[in-house]
């Protein structure tokens, strides 16, 4: 089953039934994003467009039995997945801090509606912010809620890093041990 995503924001993970990446699977992949934000399920603005050949496809991980080994394929796994959800959680964190000027904006707005006067294109306004606020409030719910799963992503890149150092610092031990032998 193919599985898309877009750039704009790839939390968005639209799965296809069939086997394969073709452009009717495409094709079925937008009129499920197109349904998904008509029904509300997705706050995505694409201001200049979006194609089938747009989208990005979602890779497989690789299975046992292919050239690389088990273990090796989990661990890029891992790494890739973490990577993934901090691509996700950065995203999240950019529309929540694009969006506050307007959302905070918006608040301020809010109370003109409890106020005596207020004319039908102060209301207008008020209405459009609400749109604004209700974005930047969606969109912070989502940031808290990523917030674990984007921290153990962290703990999982850092834990990657340090062994990358601690093999490489062997090496380096071992090159020194393997020259100073040879000086002798």
């Amino acid at each position: 089953m193919p599985q898309y995503s877009l750039a704009e924001d790839p939390s968005i993970i639209l799965d296809i039934p069939g086997k394969n990446d073709t452009k009717k699977s495409r094709e079925a992949a937008i009129e499920k994003l197109l349904e998904m934000m008509d029904a509300g399920e997705v706050d995505i603005d694409l201001k200049d467009g979006f194609g089938p050949d747009e989208l990005i496809l979602i890779k497989a991980p690789i299975k046992q039995g292919a050239s690389y080994p088990q273990e090796k394929t989990e661990e890029t796994d891992t790494i890739a997945q973490a990577v993934q959800v901090l691509t996700q959680f950065a995203t999240l964190r950019q529309k929540v801090e694009e969006l506050r000027p307007a959302a905070q904006e918006a608040r301020a707005q809010i109370d003109l509606l409890f106020e005596g006067n207020v004319s039908v294109e102060q209301i207008q306004q008020i209405k459009e912010g609400l749109k604004s606020l209700k974005g930047f409030a969606q969109n912070n719910i989502q940031l808290r809620e990523a917030l674990p799963e984007a921290e153990e992503a962290r703990k999982t890149l850092d834990e990657a890093m340090a062994t990358a150092a601690i093999e490489k610092a062997a090496i380096e031990k071992a090159a020194i041990k393997k020259a100073t032998e040879a000086n002798r």
